[in-house]
């Protein structure tokens, strides 16, 4: 890993935090806040979110601007009357406002304008159970934007039933629809969005179901790792873990126990990270039949062995899950694998191997369909270092500049998107 390492990536390592500008996409072809008119289908998505906010606020359009003139940005409220019908979009400043007054990153309003690209490819089924299923085949495929409005159209149909099943049952089919979206939303990259679709399911934790409320808690956990909140992760994971072993459920408390895991390696605890592993991967052993997990989690034990300096074991067992992971296509397993083997051999010194294994790591997580950012900035960051090591100028520059790129693709934080952001801001380049 990188020299620092206060925190590391051990399941989803993506990423940092995106810079708020507006989506150019998203953009393209409306109004920016003149009032003109522009094509429903591409602003309409914002322009709900835009009212859902206000409505769940309980403001009218008058006190929106009231509270926006207050904070010195004009929106009059016929303003904002178009830009919640989609006749027009906001101007960065004024997003920037309306970010202030309802209390949201002004990211979410970039991320929300991304989506409208996939607002064509939502299904006009009206079957919640075969939605389910279509999400989840989409999913498995890669194509998380598709999921998405799959699952959102599930979500819509348990609106669409109002009193045709209990008020218990309509928790649940939401809760379920909602945490499919957060899912999805989270392999996007969205992860202000997806923070917010967990906290909706949550407001009826105590009418939910235990092993829906653990799922969504679980969930929650991984998000705040994933946002540098490591002591909330934590708390979080801790009370999954109690609510598993008191529903008797092996399976998600080998999950629990890998996430648990994860942040004590963040923290800089890989002695008792191991221990956690371990226990995750006997788990999942006597249980059988759960191999992309089983394969994550030897990975994540596999590194936890590097960061002790018990490297022959390390590579070991890296070498054994990227075997495992490859054969089996767990795509993203065998690229994180490769990863950590090329941490392995940089430590080493070995920086030629290094080279090579990062260069078959960004080989797996490169394609189209479903680019790993979050890998690729890790292996990317790697080269870097190693570069200003050996005095390598172009190297250097070259992997900068990859660095740059990636970065702004990236919501997550962990070490080396910190280290990376401090030296930019130390240096400004």
């Amino acid at each position: 890993m990188a020299q620092t390492r206060p925190r590391r990536e051990r399941e989803h390592p993506i990423s940092g935090e995106a810079s708020p500008a507006v989506s150019p996409r998203g953009l393209a072809n409306t109004a920016v806040d003149d009032g003109s008119d522009v094509g429903a289908s591409s602003t309409t998505r914002l322009g709900t979110y835009l009212r859902r906010l206000r409505e769940g606020y309980g403001y009218t359009l008058r006190k929106v601007e009231e509270r926006a003139m207050a904070m010195g940005e004009a929106i009059d409220n016929s303003q904002l009357s178009r830009f919640e019908k989609g006749k027009a979009v906001p101007s960065f400043e004024k997003l920037r406002a309306l970010a202030r007054v309802f209390n949201v990153p002004v990211q979410n309003f970039s991320d929300v304008l991304d989506l409208e690209e996939y607002q064509h490819l939502k299904p006009r089924s009206a079957e919640y159970g075969e939605l389910l299923k279509t999400g989840a085949e989409w999913l498995a495929r890669g194509e998380h934007g598709r999921a998405f409005v799959t699952y959102e159209r599930a979500l819509e149909v348990v609106r669409e039933r109002g009193d045709a099943a209990s008020s218990e049952e309509l928790e649940e089919l939401t809760a379920e629809a909602r945490s499919r979206m957060a899912t999805a939303l989270k392999a996007l990259g969205k992860l202000y969005m997806t923070e917010r679709e967990l906290r909706e399911i949550l407001k009826n934790r105590n009418r939910l179901h235990d092993s829906t409320r653990r799922r969504t808690l679980l969930q929650l956990s991984y998000l705040y790792r994933e946002l540098g909140d490591l002591y909330l992760a934590s708390v979080l994971a801790k009370e999954c873990l109690e609510l598993a072993r008191r529903e008797g459920d092996p399976l998600a408390e080998a999950g629990v126990l890998n996430t648990l895991g994860n942040i004590e390696h963040d923290e800089g605890q890989p002695e008792v990270a191991l221990d956690h592993y371990r226990a995750a991967l006997a788990i999942l052993r006597e249980l059988g039949g759960h191999k992309e997990m089983e394969a994550t989690v030897f990975t994540n034990l596999g590194g936890c062995l590097v960061t002790l300096s018990r490297f022959e074991d390390g590579i070991r067992m890296l070498r054994e899950a990227h075997s495992h992971a490859r054969s089996s296509g767990f795509r993203r397993v065998a690229a994180l694998s490769l990863t950590r083997l090329a941490e392995a051999f940089k430590q080493l010194g070995d920086y030629e191997q290094a080279r090579e294994t990062l260069g078959e790591s960004d080989s797996l997580s490169s394609r189209a369909e479903d680019c790993y950012h979050d890998i690729l900035f890790l292996n990317a960051f790697h080269r870097w270092v190693m570069a200003r090591d050996e005095g390598h100028d172009t190297r250097e520059k070259i992997a900068f500049g990859r660095l740059r790129h990636l970065r702004s693709m990236l919501q997550r934080r962990f070490a080396e998107v910190e280290e990376f952001d401090r030296h930019v801001e130390r240096t400004r380049r």
